[in-house]
């Protein structure tokens, strides 16, 4: 997860805007290659995604910017929901969903669409077991302040900020959950580049890992696995290959 703060100017969807993004330290340095060469600035705050949406949140205070969560806010979920529209252009009828989750907007976006089409979905959010978050507050009933360890799956690491309507959501619209370790998420990563030799992130192996974990439950069912992204350095694929 990773905070982001915009002001006045670059040519954005026809609007002239300025972006400057805040990521946490350890953030895939293939992500923040991206990032600026989209012409975007980059700068480097704190060891935990809460802690740098919470500095890039006072700094759009103190700078008069305009702060944009990167999933605690309606209109990021709703964008993130039009992945739900293009699956269900593609696929009639779905019974399971495997997303990997961190705030919880993508699961919240396009589940929440894809239940529309289909009540009985089944949604299973999924996270590594060195960052369970949203997981562990679901079970606690309230949201948790709690630790990240380092994962491959940078993209979901962090805590979540107090408040954020993704944990009501999250609540309502997520059956289950599927916690997996490290050496699941390099496993499922290394199987997905053998079969359809493209890559893909951590978060995104946390969702096919997830979608392992529950194979019995799924034999016969129409499964989507959302692989969120392919942002992936050279060294952590070299580890993982």
């Amino acid at each position: 997860m990773q905070a982001q703060v915009i002001e006045p100017p670059v040519k954005l969807s026809g609007v002239s805007v300025n972006i400057l993004l805040f990521i946490f330290s350890w953030a895939s340095s293939a992500k923040v290659d991206a990032i600026r060469r989209a012409g975007a600035e980059v700068q480097h705050f704190g060891t935990d995604g809460l802690d740098t949406e919470e500095h890039a949140r006072q700094y759009a205070i103190d700078n008069a910017m305009t702060y944009v969560s990167p999933y605690n806010d309606a209109d990021v979920i709703v964008g993130q929901a039009s992945c739900g529209v293009e699956i269900a252009n593609q696929i009639n009828n779905v019974d399971a969903l495997f997303v990997a989750v961190g705030g919880g907007g993508l699961i919240a976006g396009v589940a929440g669409f894809l239940r529309s089409v289909n009540p009985r979905m089944q949604v299973i959010g999924c996270q590594p077991t060195a960052a369970p978050i949203m997981a562990a507050s679901i079970k606690a009933r309230r949201l948790l302040d709690m630790p990240s360890e380092t994962t491959l799956s940078d993209g979901t690491a962090g805590a979540i900020e107090a408040g954020a309507i993704t944990f009501d959501l999250c609540q309502k619209l997520v059956d289950d959950y599927a916690l997996v370790p490290e050496e699941e998420i390099a496993l499922a990563m290394r199987e997905f580049i053998d079969a359809h030799h493209m890559l893909l992130e951590g978060a995104a192996g946390v969702a096919l890992a997830g979608l392992k974990q529950f194979s019995q439950h799924c034999q016969g069912r129409n499964v989507v696995v959302i692989i969120c992204g392919a942002n992936i350095n050279r060294d952590t694929l070299r580890k993982i290959i």
